[in-house]
């Protein structure tokens, strides 16, 4: 059956609300009530265009998830970030072991510099990191990983006392855990050889 030219103008209409409101909302589409609401018609009346949509292939409707290729590119240049509840100290390390996930959300591949793995973020703590550009109230992103390079800036285990961010260094032949911070003595931004590598910190994220 042919649809009328109106009808199309119209499809085309909502796929473009969908695909607009999608990149506005991380890549989450339009429910039925919205998309109704946006057109000014009853929800029951959205869905049988979402279904005429389907079948013209201008969109993918099943189970009453809407999916289109703008959505499904954008999804695919995310990367999913686990929020973790505790706070990480940059100052003294303090046990984060039974941390748990508050909350996924997806962030652009960019900015995790396109590298794969598991990512997660937790809120910083302490004032061990500051000439790092780390600050106390930061978030930073990590990268779950147990190896890591000099000069990395680490979540780093230590036996019995738990995580903490620290830069990775060396000196006498021997890793260790360096607070950068220049106001602190030598003796306090040392914090010693005896640790695990938890995870390698790629991006800082700060409230303006």
């Amino acid at each position: 059956m042919a649809i009328r030219q109106e009808t199309l103008k119209k499809l085309e209409r909502m796929k473009e609300y969908i695909d607009d409101f999608a990149l506005n909302n991380m890549g989450q589409p339009p429910s039925t009530r919205e998309l109704g609401a946006a057109f000014d018609m009853a929800n029951v009346s959205a869905y049988h265009l979402l279904q005429k949509m389907a079948q013209l292939g201008m969109i993918q409707y099943e189970h009453g998830e809407i999916r289109t290729d703008v959505i499904d590119k954008y999804r695919n240049e995310l990367v999913s970030v686990g929020t973790l509840c505790s706070t990480l100290p940059a100052g003294c390390p303090d046990m984060v072991d039974d941390a748990y996930v508050e909350e996924y959300f997806p962030i652009p591949a960019a900015l995790v510099r396109g590298m794969s793995g598991k990512f997660y973020m937790m809120k910083i703590s302490g004032e061990s990191m500051i000439d790092a550009g780390v600050d106390d109230g930061d978030y930073v992103i990590f990268r779950e990983d147990n190896t890591a390079r000099l000069g990395d800036i680490i979540v780093a285990f230590v036996e019995g006392r738990g995580n903490t961010l620290k830069r990775l260094s060396k000196k006498n032949g021997k890793r260790y855990l360096l607070a950068e911070n220049e106001n602190w003595t030598e003796d306090e931004r040392d914090f010693g050889t005896d640790f695990a590598v938890r995870g390698v910190a790629i991006k800082v994220m700060k409230d303006l």
